[in-house]
């Protein structure tokens, strides 16, 4: 669509909510947030920061990007997460000096991590172009399937497949993530999101300290 139809097309009261991307000339109608997927978005969000600070605490840097920060763009396309992780700190800062789309056909790196939260249609669609990038892992979450931690594989039929555990981020696993994305106690979560993150700094780090039967706030 050219950009000057677009801006015809919306230039009125009634007009819902879009965007016109200038990169791949394609209008894209934007949903309106919602709990079912602010509400796990936030929570991966939360305790991705958990993580990190559990790590700078013991000196080790990571840094991680909301979508809003980090979009991706690849042979196949436009792409933008929900949430992204960098575990490299300098690969971190080198998107960050990109304005609009990181074009990983240009060098800058993808994430390690990327995670889609299911508003209405399945994001599995979105996992090979993410894998092709050099993604290393992808969570998914949706009503119907819950949680899924996607990992590339070059014999799968699609590319990718399932596993029960992260490698991204050690000691985490898709039974970890479930009580984040759904409904529950914002306490118990919090609660949660505290021993999954020093569970996840310790694998890292290689205390051994942090084990799954660790309890306290």
């Amino acid at each position: 669509m050219p950009r000057g139809l677009f801006d015809r097309l919306t230039d009125h009261d009634d007009a819902p909510r879009c965007r016109y991307d200038e990169h791949v000339g394609l209008a894209e109608f934007v949903a309106e947030p919602g709990l079912a997927h602010e509400g796990p978005a936030s929570q991966i969000g939360e305790l991705f920061g958990l993580i990190r600070n559990a790590l700078a605490d013991e000196g080790r840097e990571v840094s991680w990007l909301s979508s809003g920060a980090l979009r991706l763009l690849s042979d196949d396309g436009a792409f933008e997460a929900d949430a992204s992780l960098y575990l490299d700190p300098e690969a971190e800062r080198a998107v960050r000096q990109v304005e609009g789309y990181v074009d990983v056909r240009t060098g800058l790196p993808p994430p390690d991590l990327v995670v889609e939260i299911d508003r209405s249609r399945l994001s599995r669609h979105k996992l090979a172009p993410y894998f092709r990038m050099g993604v290393r892992e992808a969570w998914t979450w949706g009503r119907r399937d819950g949680v899924s931690i996607w990992t590339p594989d070059a014999g799968a039929a699609e590319g990718f497949r399932p596993v029960s555990a992260s490698a991204v981020l050690p000691g985490l696993t898709a039974a970890d993530l479930a009580p984040l994305c759904t409904r529950g106690d914002p306490r118990a979560q919090a609660r949660h999101s505290r021993r999954l993150a020093r569970r996840v700094a310790a694998q890292i780090l290689g205390t051994g300290v942090g084990e799954p039967g660790d309890v306290g706030s």
